[in-house]
């Protein structure tokens, strides 16, 4: 079996071990959270995982409290419209990864659902990545154009996930722990999960059920960084300085009336890679930095990492498993995501790869898409390099444009699985025989 078979291999058997349905109803069976006390549950769902936790999450309720009621027809927010649900529910697709009307109808539907709540009652979010664009309700004074323009300004400024976040806590009645709070008196639990490197259960999905630490005067300086504060609408500008004033109000700094709790991550699905790589006859080798710097550059820190562990090692195979989200500073026009221009680096940089023995590299989004692509990622091995050499395509011009897609599609080095219902950030594996 060649290595780019085993890592296919590895990677599906993982993801699917880790799939949502299975991780919320064994979450629940574990803990014990539910009970007959309610009156009624309130279930909601949103992120790119939502329709298979919002499945688990009911295949448990049916096995043990098939007389709970629960209220009217539990809502799902979600992007993926392949993906189906046997019950009866309130399914909307919504928009990813800039908000728009869609976005907006779903902010509605998420409140007006919890919002006969009481304190009897029990409201269940199941919480995954994405959610930030998919449920959106800016304030009254911003317009959902001025937003919609300040979130492609800060996907394309290089901006990390968590000041992304940040910025979207301050200007959203639902984000920074807001939507917890409209839930109030009621009971609520947050399963959650993370997409977010480190777990900041704060950031993921800009954290609307739980109490934000962040201010305006942090969303400003995240601006400022960026040299976004001249680009962007005056009407958010405005906002924010009227927040520092303090004549709008801050994200709340105190939320009592609902427990989250982090069921699958970035780390676990890490873990669960290196027990399948075990497996199928590899040494499993964890980095634990988290890769969130450039692509461009963390593919030479991949190399690095090949070059030190296989001198260090026996002739025994391999596999190097590291996650993170990197971040692409986009300069041209190209097409692509930031699994792709890793996996396109890596490739430019191949010969700096000290052993002979034969090597692969997967770099994929566990969502299953890759920026704004048909792609989940790419593979790059001696097949690879074989086409490149083939090709008289320039790669360093290609990287430079940002159009590491259409590269890696005329090499056959892209991997496409669609999307995989789940979210838990990048994963990199390194296999090497």
């Amino acid at each position: 079996m060649s290595l780019r078979e085993d890592a296919k291999r590895i990677y599906s058997s993982s993801l699917a071990k880790l799939h949502p349905s299975i991780t919320v109803f064994d979450y629940l069976e574990s803990k014990k959270i539910i009970s007959s006390n309610y009156n009624e549950i309130y279930p909601v769902a949103f992120g790119k995982a939502s329709i298979s936790m919002m499945s688990g999450f009911l295949d448990y309720i049916t096995k043990h409290y098939p007389d709970l009621p629960i209220h009217d027809k539990p809502v799902i927010i979600s992007n993926n419209s392949s993906e189906t649900i046997k019950y009866n529910v309130d399914l909307y697709f919504s928009s990813h990864p800039i908000p728009d009307e869609k976005s907006l109808i779903a902010g509605e539907k998420v409140i007006n659902y919890i919002s006969p709540s009481n304190e009897n009652d029990l409201v269940i979010f199941l919480i995954s990545g994405g959610a930030s664009s998919l449920v959106s309700k800016p304030p009254c004074q911003i317009t959902l154009d001025d937003k919609i323009i300040l979130t492609d300004l800060l996907l394309k400024s290089g901006a990390s996930i968590n000041e992304m976040n940040v910025v979207r806590k301050h200007m959203s009645d639902i984000k920074g722990g807001r939507l917890a709070k409209l839930a109030s008196p009621s009971l609520c639990y947050s399963l959650i999960i993370s997409d977010v490197i480190n777990d900041d259960i704060s950031s993921i999905a800009s954290g609307p059920t739980i109490s934000d630490a962040t201010t305006y005067n942090d969303a400003i300086s995240i601006l400022n960084d960026h040299k976004l504060t001249k680009r962007t609408p005056p009407s958010i500008i405005d906002y924010f300085i009227k927040g520092i004033n303090g004549d709008n109000e801050e994200s709340p700094k105190l939320i009592n009336n609902c427990d989250n709790e982090i069921i699958s991550s970035n780390r676990l699905y890490r873990e669960q890679l290196a027990s399948y790589a075990h497996e199928h006859g590899y040494k499993p080798i964890i980095i634990s930095e988290d890769l969130t710097g450039e692509a461009k550059v963390e593919a030479l820190f991949l190399i690095d990492s090949i070059n030190k562990y296989i001198s260090n090692a026996d002739s025994d195979p391999i596999a190097i498993i590291s996650g993170g989200e990197t971040v692409v500073n986009i300069s041209g026009s190209g097409k692509g995501g930031r699994n792709q221009e890793l996996a396109l680096s890596f490739l430019a940089n191949h010969e700096k790869i000290k052993t002979d023995r034969e090597w692969m590299l997967l770099s994929v989004g566990t969502d299953g898409i890759d920026g704004p692509t048909d792609a989940a990622g790419a593979i790059i091995d001696s097949d690879s390099v074989k086409y490149m050499k083939e090709s008289e395509l320039d790669i360093l011009s290609y990287l430079k444009k940002n159009d590491s897609y259409n590269y890696l599609k005329n090499i056959n080095s892209l991997y496409v699985t669609g999307p995989s219902g789940t979210n838990v950030a990048d994963i990199q594996l390194i296999l090497i025989k």
